[in-house]
């Protein structure tokens, strides 16, 4: 029977596999080690080797690693070039060698300290990471064993994340993980309380990592101190993301990478001026807008969702701010219908879901641009009712423009949705003055959904659709019962289709324009100004309270 205690390696000078040759140790721990092994075929190619026994007798645990290395495709990833095992029965893995040292190491060598705009560039890097892991298909991966030790720190800080030993796939539904494992410190609650982990485990260890590398190596579960006062010289944003990361329930924590990613952009700006695209390196500030998403949908149905996205699109396009606007692809297709596309679609025109398939097999697509406007409407013979998250985030990494509009109908409780309205930065819910559907049973649970989103700091504003001008405005109000933001003027629906039919958007009329671009406003100068983006609150009280129920 093997015991771990006996277990002492390699030496120096072996050759593993008739071909790898070790001239040093990189790492050890209780079941292997990891050597810088020579190349003996390809003289001077060196290889990180993992040594492993078979854990109860069975390989099955490295073969399952070994599996998923090979799947993964990313520069920052490591990649898996051979896997064998031995008649002594050990396994092998030979991957990339990256040189340099961990984090770990760096943060040590400073003095247990780090700046914390060092330490933000550094996680931004993993939120990328994280978000191609968490999107991974057939199934998402959970890392689950984040550390500055698996980090290794190369040129201008780009990040290497290393040893997926203990990264699993991710079945939704299945109450608990086969092993509970991590790492003392860092690792998520539900890792050792035999619960599944998920994405937001993930996530937890981003913010164990970051309260111990900027408070001089303290970790969280034990110094039980709330991160503002650990360190209160750092921006308020960042000590609220790194507080909402480490809560014990995993519903309470930021919900994906690329929510984090954007919360972590903008403390990046406030501590350094300067911006990081998603997948770029450090670059200044840009005249241009910031990198937005935006999510509109209708409390309830009929409330003209899509006329709203089109009405911000268009004021966009007249302020010249290039924009994107999806439709959502489980919705009944109502976008393409009314942007006149048999006629004005160009000829090459890829609906965006059958993108995703041609972008596979590398066929050429092109975009249906409108001035600063590109249009993403979905095929309307052809609804996916089996979209995912997964396809939503890389549908949303082929958008070349800053803005990016989804239109969502009224699909508020699709997990794909809620997915993205995590990650969003704006958050617009269309309502009119229709008081008796605002007490249907799914306007309600749209509204207590949408409230969810509000407490968790987005930003959730009310569009009114179909504002009636002149004297009716107050007993339109009266009956909307509520202030809205921003409204969208009562437009004749005989003017509308009169537009449609000759393949135009009604909102380019230039007296429609004006009275759009008057109304919108409060939402146009969120989406283009740097100053007003940086709000980071809005109103305490709930959006329930902003409905005077009858009875």
């Amino acid at each position: 029977m093997f015991h771990i205690a006996r277990y002492v390696g390699r030496t120096i000078g072996d050759c593993i596999g008739g071909r790898y040759r070790i001239t040093s140790l990189l790492g050890q721990g209780g079941m292997g080690h990891v050597y810088l092994a020579e190349d003996v075929k390809l003289v001077g190619k060196k290889w990180a080797v993992k040594e492993c026994l078979p854990q109860g007798g069975s390989s099955a645990p490295m073969m399952e690693e070994a599996s998923m290395l090979a799947q993964l495709q990313h520069p920052q990833l490591p990649q898996l070039v051979d896997y064998f095992s031995t008649d002594e029965g050990y396994v092998y893995m030979v991957m990339d060698y990256i040189p340099g040292p961990n984090l770990q190491m760096l943060f040590e060598e400073g003095g247990n300290s780090l700046s914390a705009e060092r330490v933000v560039h550094i996680c931004l890097q993993l939120c990328d990471l994280f978000h191609y892991l968490h999107t991974f298909q057939p199934h998402p991966i959970i890392y689950r064993d984040l550390k500055p030790a698996n980090i290794m720190i190369g040129v201008q800080d780009q990040i290497r994340l290393i040893d997926f030993g203990i990264a699993r796939h991710y079945t939704q539904g299945q109450q608990g993980d086969t092993m509970q494992i991590g790492t003392i410190g860092f690792a998520a609650p539900e890792q050792f309380l035999g619960h599944q982990t998920d994405v937001r485990s993930d996530l937890y260890t981003i913010g164990a990592m970051m309260y111990y590398l900027l408070s001089g190596g303290q970790y969280a579960y034990a110094s039980k101190l709330p991160f503002h006062k650990v360190r209160a010289d750092l921006p308020s944003l960042l000590a609220e993301t790194v507080e909402q990361l480490l809560k014990e329930q995993p519903e309470q924590r930021l919900q994906t990478a690329l929510e984090l990613k954007k919360r972590l952009q903008l403390v990046y700006e406030q501590m350094t001026g300067s911006r990081q695209k998603l997948g770029e390196a450090v670059v200044k500030p840009s005249p241009t807008v910031s990198d937005k998403l935006i999510v509109v949908g209708g409390l309830y149905a009929g409330v003209g969702a899509t006329f709203t996205a089109i009405s911000i699109a268009r004021v966009l396009n007249a302020a010249r701010v290039p924009h994107t606007v999806i439709e959502h692809p489980a919705n009944e297709p109502d976008l393409y219908m009314l942007l006149y596309g048999d006629h004005r679609a160009p000829k090459e025109y890829v609906f965006a879901v059958d993108a995703l398939v041609r972008e596979r097999q590398q066929t050429a697509y092109k975009a249906w641009t409108d001035g600063y406007t590109v249009w993403a409407p979905h095929h309307p013979d052809n609804v996916q009712t089996s979209w995912s998250a997964a396809d939503t985030f890389k549908l949303l990494h082929t958008i070349k423009t800053p803005v990016v509009i989804w239109d969502i109908g009224t699909a508020w409780t699709d997990p794909a949705v809620r997915e993205l309205c995590h990650s969003a930065d704006e958050i617009v819910v269309v309502v009119d003055a229709s008081p008796g559907k605002l007490n249907r049973i799914s306007a309600k649970t749209n509204l207590e959904l949408i409230e969810t989103y509000r407490e968790r700091g987005k930003q959730v504003r009310f569009a009114a659709n179909r504002q009636t001008i002149g004297r009716k405005r107050p007993e339109w109000m009266k009956s909307l019962q509520m202030e809205p933001d921003c409204s969208i003027p009562d437009i004749p629906y005989e003017l509308i289709m009169k537009a449609v039919d000759k393949g135009n958007c009604v909102q380019d009329q230039p007296d429609i324009l004006a009275a759009l671009q008057q109304s919108l406003d409060p939402l146009v100068t969120v989406i283009t100004s740097e100053k007003a983006w940086k709000q980071q609150r809005v109103s305490p009280r709930s959006l329930l309270q902003l409905f005077k129920r009858n009875g």
